[in-house]
């Protein structure tokens, strides 16, 4: 995994269960606190590697070697809030063990192997119960128009094909029945869906990258993220009604908080209601465009809501 070989360590466990857990870090604070001396064989002091000239070194994280349990316990602050960040350095600065050193690492890496050992976690049960008996299904048709949808869209907003440096974030990506047409494109984004179990699906048929799936709330996007992402996508997006419409509009809001500027959007939705819908809730901050896909089988992304963040 990622962070054994950032860390060069072996068995490592995080004590948060979850990675939407290490905002507010309130176990690792726990646990920091009661840790004894005698009880460290090892520590290691986790740095961000400094950018530009400055010789100041970001504390985000510590790992120590625990003697009784026999494996490497990681504390990290690395997305915490500013808050815990005081009280995590606090904490971490009092560690002491027989044996200290230091690592420098970058902090998106790491941030990566957080999301892989959370990732991994779920298809090995340790944060998921789910009982995944049912044969998945991800109908090529679907995989094949949504892919011709993502080269008119590449094409439409003089979008380079070649984005591998370009962040992107796929939002309720469920169980990768739509990403893998992103993969296909050579697109490999950040997905998220609150539902853990569905994650856990995709993962567990390698739909899903385990160092970019998240079991995360989209409604709190900028939480975690900040403006960081070149392209958004939102594959059926959910039945978007004017009942539940307050609902959707806290996701849509969300996005533009995450998106960098001049950032894109695209969206794919049942029905010509719903993407008027979303028109409607992005038409101030985004130029937008709705259009039938011709290719949809009538219910699956049968509209799309494309945008680009205004000027």
């Amino acid at each position: 995994m990622e962070l054994n070989e950032l860390l060069g360590i072996g068995d490592f466990m995080l004590v948060e269960e979850s990675y939407a857990n290490q905002k507010g870090i309130g176990r690792t604070l726990e646990y920091l606190g009661k840790i004894e001396e005698e009880d460290v064989v090892e520590a290691i002091r986790i740095f961000a590697e400094s950018r530009g000239k400055s010789k100041d070194k970001e504390l985000i994280g510590i790992a120590i070697y625990d003697k009784d349990l026999g494996f490497w316990i990681i504390f990290t602050d690395v997305i915490a809030d500013r808050r815990s960040k005081e009280q995590f350095e606090a904490l971490a600065s009092e560690i002491k063990g027989a044996k200290v050193r230091e690592v420098e690492v970058k902090r998106e890496k790491f941030r990566e192997g957080i999301i892989e050992f959370y990732s991994v976690g779920l298809v090995n049960r340790l944060f998921c119960d789910c009982n995944l008996k049912e044969e998945s299904f991800y109908p090529r048709e679907r995989t094949e128009a949504l892919k011709k949808v993502l080269s008119e869209f590449f094409r439409e907003n003089d979008i380079d094909l070649d984005i591998e440096n370009k962040k992107t974030l796929e939002l309720g990506c469920g169980n990768g029945g739509a990403t893998i047409a992103l993969h296909e494109s050579g697109i490999f984004p950040i997905t998220v869906d609150i539902n853990k179990c569905e994650i856990c699906k995709g993962l567990e048929e390698g739909v899903l990258e385990p160092k970019e799936s998240i079991v995360l709330d989209c409604s709190v996007l900028s939480t975690f993220f900040g403006k960081e992402f070149e392209v958004v996508f939102g594959f059926m997006i959910g039945k978007l009604t004017p009942f539940n419409r307050f609902e959707w509009e806290k996701v849509l809001r969300e996005v533009l908080k995450v998106l960098k500027s001049k950032g894109k959007v695209l969206f794919t939705v049942s029905s010509e209601e719903e993407a008027r819908i979303v028109n409607e809730i992005l038409k101030d901050e985004f130029e937008g465009e709705i259009k039938e896909n011709e290719d949809s089988d009538g219910y699956l992304d049968h509209w799309i809501y494309t945008g680009a963040l205004k000027e």
